[in-house]
Order: C-alpha cells, then structure tokens, then sequence
C-alpha cells in the first residue's frame, strides 16, 4: 500500500458513494487509475464491502450501548451462532480480557433494552455501557492515513 491507497481508503470511508471522478480529483490521479486501484484493494481484501451508515434513532432505536459477555458455556461456539440470530444486537467481536465478547446493541426503549439483557443473561454475565454520542467513527489509524506512524498536520 502506497500514499494513494491509503488516501483512497480515507476518502472511501468519508464517502463509500464517491464517484472514480470524485475520488480522482481528492487524489490527484486520473479515474482510470482510480478504478484500477479498488479494484485491486477489493480484490486483496482490503476493502470488504460498502456500508450505509444509519441514524439509529432515526429508524425508532434511539438507545445504543455496548454490552460485554463473560461467556459462561465453553462452547463458545454456540453461543455465538445464537447471539447472531439477536436482532437487537448489531456487532459482535471476539476480545481479550475479563469479557469474552463486546457487543453493539439498538433498541426503541428501556423496557427493550431490559428484556435484552435478561435474554443474554443465559449466556453469561454482562456488563453494559450507554452510549450517549459517537464524537468520530470510520476513520484509518494515523499509521495508515501516511504510512510511518506521524500524524501529517494540516492535509486534507
């Protein structure tokens, strides 16, 4: 990856609709080369996929929060492949730690979001945070928006 894929990547994330025209004039390479370049970042994985990013509460799920699982079954398996079929639940990582998962839940209200935990609770014990803003999300880690780890100050 050179300072154009990873610009791609910053400009893909602030925009996943951006034409290869678009993404051209941000990157100062022509939209040929542009295509050329997804097409290779969607081809190696780098790029998985594009994403509607969603107001919540906009869709009647105004309460979000992060719930950690201590896991109590060993098969962990399993208890993943029921988690999935949660509806409520929106994310879903493996961590390290006192917990065994973090999750990502929306809900419409308390009440909801009670009935929830009550229904993880057969899994094990939870532990939950209310989220009350998102100050930033999507963006690359400062080693990849430049390639060595130092902040470029001043850039778009």
């Amino acid at each position: 990856m050179d300072k154009y894929d990873r610009l791609l990547l910053a400009a893909l994330l602030e925009n996943g609709r951006a034409s290869y025209a678009d993404l051209a004039r941000r990157v100062n390479l022509s939209a040929p080369a542009v295509a050329d370049r997804v097409a290779k970042l969607e081809a190696s994985g780098v790029i998985t996929g594009y994403h509607a990013a969603i107001d919540m509460a906009k869709i009647g799920l105004p309460i979000e929060c992060l719930i950690e699982l201590r896991i109590a079954d060993h098969e962990s398996r399993r208890t993943l492949e029921a988690l999935a079929q949660i509806p409520q639940l929106t994310f879903c990582h493996r961590i390290t730690g006192d917990a065994c998962v973090m999750m990502k839940a929306a809900v419409g209200s308390m009440p909801e979001l009670q009935d929830l935990l009550d229904r993880l609770s057969q899994y094990g014990a939870s532990k939950t945070s209310l989220i009350l803003s998102t100050p930033f999300q999507r963006r690359l880690p400062a080693t990849l928006q430049n390639g060595n780890g130092q902040e470029k100050r001043g850039q778009a």
